[in-house]
């Protein structure tokens, strides 16, 4: 939800769906194999905004499995590759998100790295 420039990553214990919006519009926006770095810097933008509620919406995600499965298939990994890949974004999104100075964009390099497949 928007109020002003500021923006909730949950609305009633759910994604906010404009915000899902946004960032599939920056995947989609994308140069060709720069998709899921777009969609990442999207979510990174959103996250240092709302650092709790963006937590809050990753624990739902967890949860999700067909939004998980969605995203998986965004990934240009093996499904066994992308659901540990996404599962360690997923962690390591949410562990800097719950430091008490979190700077989710310094760990974009580590983000991408997850999402890429090359751990």
């Amino acid at each position: 939800m928007s109020d002003g420039r500021e923006v909730a990553a949950v609305l009633d214990g759910r994604l906010d769906e404009r915000l899902v919006g946004r960032v599939l519009e920056a995947a989609a926006d994308a140069a060709p194999g720069e998709q899921v770095h777009d969609a990442v810097a999207r979510v990174v933008e959103i996250a240092e905004v709302d650092p709790e509620g963006t937590r809050e919406a990753l624990w739902a995600l967890r949860g999700d499995a067909d939004a998980l499965e969605g995203l998986e298939k965004g990934l240009n990994l093996n499904p066994t590759r992308a659901t540990m890949a996404l599962g360690g974004a997923i962690q390591l999104a949410s562990t800097e998100l719950a430091s008490a100075s979190p700077d989710l964009g310094s760990r974009m390099p580590e983000l991408m790295r997850w999402l890429e497949g090359t751990w």
